[in-house]
């Protein structure tokens, strides 16, 4: 894949969290899309597999490019979103993992932080 190609796929990468709504699409397993809908000759690429996690805040897709009308698996990519400053969740987790260096998780989406649960 290219660069151009790649940078599309981190875009809707954030696209795969189901509470965001100002998004084109919502990816789904299965499902083939073009990198760049306004520009069809980039290609398309196959939705392998999808994590959207709810506990953490983490959205990833796992892509193949289409190539010959089929998933060219030999060049599989995982896309995910970074740090999504309007989900207070993704941004515990982060503070937690990354500037605590936690390797667990002090929170959950069944806690009630500030009148906030996700």
């Amino acid at each position: 894949m290219n660069d151009a190609e790649l940078r599309w796929l981190a875009e809707q990468a954030y696209w795969v969290d189901s509470l965001k709504n100002n998004k084109p699409y919502t990816p789904k397993e299965g499902n083939s899309y073009y990198y760049n809908s306004k520009n069809p000759n980039m290609g398309k690429f196959e939705v392998l597999k999808i994590k959207d996690n709810v506990e953490n805040g983490m959205q990833a897709m796992a892509v193949a490019p289409i190539k010959n009308g089929k998933p060219d698996t030999s060049q599989v990519v995982i896309a995910f979103a970074g740090t999504n400053a309007d989900d207070r969740l993704d941004i515990l987790t982060d503070t937690q993992t990354v500037g605590l260096n936690k390797n667990t998780l002090d929170i959950s989406t069944k806690l009630n932080f500030n009148g906030y649960n996700k």
